[in-house]
Order: C-alpha cells, then sequence, then structure tokens
C-alpha cells in the first residue's frame, strides 16, 4: 500500500477528511428521475459525523470526531439521543434489533453492540487492526480491519467472535445481502465475496480504482471507486462484473435500497441518485460538506455530511408505483390497467391534486390515456419475450399563499416491465 494511500486512511480515521468543490444540484443528461427526491432537512449531530444506518425506525450516526453515535427517529428525524461507545467509531449497522458499530482509533479496536430498541451499549468486543466496516444480516455480524486485512464473522444474537478471515488489501466497507458478504479492498482494487453461511472466500473480483463503499441489495452489487469517480455494478447472484457508471467527485458511500442507489461524492459535497432498475443517474443532488455515509431506509436516504455535522434527509416525495404490468398478447384486446403513483404531495382543500400521464415508449398497438390507462391490441408482428413501457406523469400541487394559488408540478418517468405473448 502506497504512502499516498496510507495518509488517506489516517486522515479519514483521525476525522481530518478536507476535501473541496462545487455544490450542484441538477438532472444529468436531462434525464427524468423515476421517483422525485429532495432534501428535506439538515439535522445536527456529533463531530465528524461518518457512519450511518437506518432500520426503519431509528436512524444511527456515528460521531468520529466524538466518539459517540447519535439516535435519531427515522420518521422524523427528531433527536433521541447520544451514546457513547468507543475511540473513533466509523462504521455502523443496524439489523432492527442490535445495532454495532466500529471503533477504529487506537486505544480501541472494539465494536459496540447497542441495543436498536433503547440504545444502551450491551457490550463491547475486541477487535483487532482498526475495525472500520460494520454489516450485520441479522445472523451474522462482518467486520473489516483495514489494520490487518481481514474480515471477523460475530454471531448476532450473542457477540461471539466466530472466525477471522483473510480478504484482500486494507478493507473498508463491507455489505451482507444474507447470502453473500461482499468486501471492498481499498488498497487491492478488489472485491472479496464471501459465503453468508460459511465465511469462505467465494472468489476475487477485480473492480476500479480504490474501492471503498460497497452496498447489495440481492440483486446488484454496487461499489464506489473514489480515485476513478465511478461506481462499479456487479451480479449479487454470480460477481459477474455488469458496468461502470460514472458519478460525482470522489465517490465514498453508497447504498442501495433496491428501487434506488445512493451514492455520496466528498469532493463535490453532493449524492448522485442511480436508479437500480435501469441503471440510469437520475440526479445530482447538493448536501453537506464533505458526505461520507449513506443509508436508505426505501423512504428516506440519510447522508452523514462530516465536515459540517450534520445529517441530511433525502425523501422519496414522488414516484411511479407500478414496476410490473400483466403480460399483453398479441392481437388481444390489453387490460385496461392503470398505471400507480405513490407519495403523492397534498393540496390544500378544496383543490386537489391532478396526476396527467402521457407516454414516452409503448409497444404498438398499446395506448396510454391521460388518466393512466393502458389499453388497446398489441399488434401480431410484435416479438414476444420481454419487454416494457416507458411513460411520464405529472404532479400537479396547488397551494395557498394567502388568496392566490400556488401550483407546484413534478414529473417523473418510469420504465416499467412488459412480457409480449
Amino acid at each position: 500500500m502506497g504512502a499516498a494511500i496510507k495518509r488517506s486512511q489516517r486522515a479519514l480515521l483521525a476525522g481530518s477528511l478536507v476535501l473541496s468543490g462545487a455544490v450542484t444540484t441538477a438532472l444529468l443528461g436531462g434525464a427524468l428521475p423515476a421517483s422525485a427526491a429532495s432534501v428535506v432537512q439538515t439535522i445536527g449531530v456529533g463531530s465528524a459525523p461518518s457512519g450511518v444506518s437506518s432500520d426503519g425506525t431509528h436512524v444511527w450516526v456515528t460521531n468520529l470526531g466524538g466518539n459517540t453515535v447519535t439516535e435519531l427517529n427515522a420518521s422524523t428525524g427528531a433527536f433521541v439521543q447520544t451514546i457513547g461507545v468507543g475511540n473513533s467509531p466509523y462504521g455502523i449497522s443496524s439489523d432492527g434489533t442490535h445495532v454495532w458499530v466500529a471503533n477504529a482509533g487506537f486505544p480501541g479496536n472494539t465494536v459496540s453492540e447497542l441495543s436498536a430498541s433503547t440504545g444502551a451499549v450491551v457490550q463491547t468486543i475486541g477487535i483487532a487492526n482498526s475495525p472500520s466496516g460494520v454489516s450485520s444480516d441479522g445472523n451474522h455480524v462482518w467486520v473489516t480491519s483495514v489494520g490487518g486485512n481481514t474480515v471477523t464473522e460475530l454471531s448476532a444474537s450473542t457477540g461471539a467472535i466466530v472466525q477471522t478471515i483473510g480478504v484482500g488489501n486494507s478493507p473498508y466497507e463491507i455489505s451482507s445481502d444474507g447470502t453473500h458478504v461482499w468486501v471492498a479492498n481499498y488498497g487491492g482494487n478488489t472485491v472479496t465475496e464471501l459465503s453468508a453461511s460459511t465465511g469462505a472466500v467465494i472468489q476475487t473480483i477485480g473492480v476500479g480504482n480504490s474501492p471503498f463503499g460497497i452496498s447489495s441489495d440481492g440483486t446488484h452489487v454496487w461499489v464506489t471507486s473514489v480515485g476513478g469517480n465511478t461506481v462499479t455494478e456487479l451480479s449479487a447472484s454470480t460477481g459477474a462484473f455488469v458496468q461502470t457508471i460514472g458519478v460525482g467527485s470522489a465517490p465514498y458511500g453508497v447504498s442501495s435500497d433496491g428501487t434506488d442507489v445512493w451514492v455520496t461524492n466528498v469532493s463535490g459535497s453532493t449524492v448522485t441518485q442511480l436508479s437500480a432498475l435501469t441503471d440510469a443517474v437520475i440526479q445530482t443532488i447538493g448536501v453537506g460538506r464533505s458526505p461520507l455515509g449513506v443509508s436508505s431506509d426505501g423512504h428516506s436516504s440519510w447522508v452523514a455530511n462530516q465536515l459540517d455535522n450534520t445529517v441530511s434527509e433525502i425523501a422519496i416525495s414522488f414516484s411511479v408505483a407500478t414496476t410490473n404490468l400483466p403480460p399483453a398478447t398479441r392481437g388481444t384486446a390489453y387490460g385496461p390497467v392503470t398505471l400507480q403513483a405513490a407519495d403523492l404531495g397534498v393540496s390544500t382543500s378544496p383543490n386537489t391534486t391532478t396526476l396527467k400521464w402521457k407516454k414516452i415508449a409503448l409497444p404498438k398497438g398499446v395506448k396510454l390515456s391521460s388518466a393512466g390507462v393502458l389499453s388497446g391490441t398489441p399488434r401480431v408482428k410484435l416479438t414476444p419475450g420481454p419487454g416494457s413501457v416507458t411513460v411520464q406523469v405529472t404532479e400537479t400541487v396547488t397551494t395557498l399563499n394567502g388568496k392566490k394559488k400556488v401550483k407546484t408540478k413534478t414529473t417523473v418517468q418510469a420504465t416499467i416491465s412488459l412480457t409480449i405473448t
């Protein structure tokens, strides 16, 4: 491992990572989001927040410079409590019952177990060589030791050490989907795949320059490359390389909820939103300075802004809820099938929120009404097999500013699977 990499590691673990860049919020490539997302609030936490994990009920944030964890309410973002843990806490993972905190500093070299229901410290477990990343799948807890090139497996029910497994050079982040465990080896430009049931090494996969963050949603594995400004997508079933996607500057953290993928760009103070369904870049969202950790619970994405001592909440506010359609038979009347949207805004009574649908790409013979109803008769000459429809929907929310009506329009686009038979 080169001196430059060692300096980067020391700076990160000291909580002194300082990178600069312009804050931007823009759609990339003219793409329209499948779900509209924006920063809805910024919440003050402890010193140098670095890791974050949301279990859908609680949000847990490691404060690298304060040796604490901040607990927030996942439904409101309200502050709940501050909990003292070990020295230089970095990685954190909640499985809904236990919360596991990797305390990387020396003296330290420990993992703190907290109760997810109360936040109380249950126990402290010794883990050698700067434990950094941690991931719990509810049965096993996996902890990377960046200084030892190892992963330690703990029992999620007892916290007992099960085994230590050799992986690649300088492993930072780790993600378990319950079947496979994926380790980003920063110094080796590789990902190590382990079996979640046995801990055995399955394979080592070459990825981009300086892989740091990693997240598996059970279908895809997403790996950030700090030195390449990219995200590498792997297949979760085989580990095969799928593609490389350009994102922002110095991407560190990544979290996939199966629908959207969220990537923190440290130098740009932004988050890149990708579609987990189409792999397209949806948009880049400005957040706080030096965003590191990110965690999505499917409703909100929580971002730890290290230099601002804050957490940004990015919320999905409007989306196309329909993800699959009944098969369409060639030469046979289809539907009618009504498309659905979710997370609509609320208009001021007596005004109502309205939707207007528009076709972008439909199989020949299929029609879409402005009310979102698919119908028609698919052409006989269509090729049978997997297909899709691509649609846009515009939401108009009418509110009152005094007596004046204010109309806010949001347009999202989605591609929905449709099999032709």
